[in-house]
């Protein structure tokens, strides 16, 4: 059982009594708590507004990433005291959006491109739900995201996919953030986090978990597949809804398929 979302008025009073330059920052599991306090080493960032936000394959303990969030709270009082902010942990996603780019179209990819998993658009998911509110704030947002985690592959972190959703940001004028992007080594992590935290632990979990590995558990897959799913469909329904989603929040699954449905 999830948080339910932060009513959208809340939200907006919320977005307004924040300083302009304030910084999203994406909140799930122990990659995204380091980005943030490696975001923090930059001058330019003294004030972050932590999101989290579940897809609808999720599932476990959402208070865990409230534990998590007061930790990270002590951390960034320690290191900067009032010279730096990071703000209450909010929650918001959108089932619908999650669903159109990852669950409508499934039969489809798999016909056109010949593989499918949910990671890549999950992932693409969650920067685009935050762009909204990017735009109202500093047009930044931090991901925790990077390309190898202790040479172990993520397909949704190739280095293809990072440069693809920072390309999709940049398009509606906000910049998403890589801090870790070039950290290989898990024990970089748990040093800037400063405090026992396993990965994959203390955070809800992903009934896909581990789709794309076969029984050995290599990551299984092609570059040039990858590539032409990134160009010939979730880039262009990526830049359809997003701009959708940016003029309306409210828009509803079904008319999010309809417009989808009409550049495929």
């Amino acid at each position: 059982m999830f948080f339910e979302n932060i009513s959208p008025d809340k939200i907006q009073r919320l977005l307004a009594s924040l300083p302009i330059k304030t910084v999203i920052g994406e909140f799930s599991g122990r990659d995204s708590v380091a980005a943030i306090i490696k975001a923090f080493e930059d001058n330019s960032i003294r004030h972050i507004l932590p999101v989290a936000s579940f897809a609808g394959t999720e599932y476990g303990d959402p208070g865990t990433l409230t534990e998590n969030h007061t930790k990270l709270m002590e951390r960034i009082k320690t290191f900067y005291g009032n010279d730096k902010k990071l703000y209450p942990l909010i929650f918001y996603s959108n089932p619908d959006l999650w669903s159109v780019i990852n669950g409508r179209f499934t039969s489809l990819i798999i016909e056109r491109f010949g593989f499918y998993t949910p990671c890549i658009g999950c992932h693409a998911y969650f920067h685009i739900l935050r762009v909204p509110m990017a735009l109202q704030l500093g047009k930044k947002i931090i991901s925790g995201e990077r390309e190898s985690h202790d040479q172990k592959i993520k397909v949704n972190q190739l280095p293809l996919c990072l440069s693809f959703y920072k390309d999709i940001l940049a398009e509606f004028g906000v910049e998403l953030l890589f801090p870790l992007r070039d950290i290989q080594n898990g024990n970089e992590i748990e040093n800037l986090i400063g405090w026992d935290w396993q990965e994959g632990k203390n955070h809800p979990e992903c009934s896909y978990s581990g789709n794309y590995r076969n029984l050995e558990g290599k990551a299984v897959y092609e570059e040039e597949k990858i590539n032409r799913f990134l160009e010939e469909f979730l880039g262009p329904v990526l830049k359809k809804v997003t701009q959708l989603y940016i003029d309306n929040q409210e828009i509803t699954r079904a008319e999010l398929i309809k417009e989808v449905e009409n550049i495929l």
